[in-house]
């Protein structure tokens, strides 16, 4: 949904909003009218135990006496990023599924990681294009720092390898941004993922070419950032065109995010349809074409020892 669209849902709509931000659970809604925080109405927490993420939109009453707007109803998403987690019950052990949503109505994901001393990060990028790609919009991968990459050559080839189908870029601070820019401005929302400290927030900076995110130091030993951004937040880019900058994330789960994985590994959902085993591991099995695409030369082992943990999370 271009951003373009948001806003002209909320014409004529004096009771919707779209949220921008979220801080200590009080969305940061922005109307016809400006920018207000707002709450979340009882009835809506009660009825559908939903909460509104950033880029929601959503509908609004302020009743007489009351300070702070109300969210009444979240609208239906055309798009979710979300996480999930396993939490076991204290009384039965018993695990059910906890979703997390970290953005809504996007256009695009950009998965970011950075280059330094150490090599690229696979088996966690493979990791966080299951949750992009989940999503079912186009996915980015943005590699940053390129000035201090020890093997530059070498994890952009990686990185084409573990994000097949997706567009590669590269950047650094201190060289143009003209293709990485170009991709951003448009009418278009995009969402930022990542660890702390792989630049996120300093690319928001440059897009929006003003210091509208907190940026942190930079550790000598390492080149790596330090954790600045704690909200997510919605900004506005020169041409019409918007990012979701999110705080980085330790632990990303991928429960039943079967259209991420098969759009991440799509070499191995390929030759599953091969297996004798209808429900084939791709483990131990007798008749298993994905590790007989291994033992060929077909298929990399690093990226069937990646496909076996999230699967394993997946089909939990």
């Amino acid at each position: 949904m271009q951003k373009s669209l948001l806003i002209e849902k909320l014409a004529g709509k004096t009771q919707c909003g779209i949220v921008v931000s979220l801080d200590r659970g009080y969305p940061l809604v922005r109307t016809q009218h400006g920018e207000e925080r707002a709450q979340h109405s009882i009835a809506l927490v009660k009825n559908t135990s939903s909460r509104a993420a950033v880029g929601d939109i959503v509908e609004l009453s302020k009743e007489p006496g009351q300070d702070m707007l109300s969210i009444t109803a979240i609208q239906p998403r055309a798009s979710i990023l979300a996480r999930r987690e396993l939490v076991e019950s204290i009384h039965d052990g018993a695990g059910k599924t906890k979703e997390q949503i970290l953005a809504a109505n996007f256009d695009y994901v950009v998965v970011v990681q950075s280059l330094g001393k150490k090599r690229l990060e696979l088996d966690y990028l493979e990791r966080q294009l299951v949750m992009a790609n989940e999503s079912n919009v186009e996915t980015l991968v943005l590699l940053t720092k390129k000035d201090t990459a020890c093997c530059l050559d070498e994890d952009l080839a990686a990185a084409h390898t573990a994000a097949p189908g997706c567009k590669v870029l590269c950047m650094s601070k201190h060289e143009p941004l003209d293709d990485v820019t170009s991709y951003f401005y448009s009418e278009r929302l995009g969402v930022l993922v990542g660890r702390s400290g792989v630049g996120k927030s300093t690319l928001v900076n440059m897009l929006a070419k003003e210091d509208r995110q907190a940026v942190g130091s930079v550790r000598a030993k390492d080149s790596a950032g330090r954790h600045t951004t704690v909200a997510r937040r919605l900004v506005d880019l020169p041409g019409g065109g918007a990012v979701i900058d999110t705080p980085g994330m330790r632990a990303i789960g991928v429960l039943g995010a079967e259209l991420g994985l098969a759009r991440t590994f799509p070499e191995l959902t390929a030759v599953s349809a091969d297996c004798y085993y209808r429900n084939c591991t791709h483990t131990h099995e007798p008749g298993c074409a994905a590790i007989a695409a291994v033992e060929a030369g077909h298929i990399n082992n690093r990226r069937l020892a990646s496909y076996r943990t999230l699967a394993s999370e997946v089909f939990d």
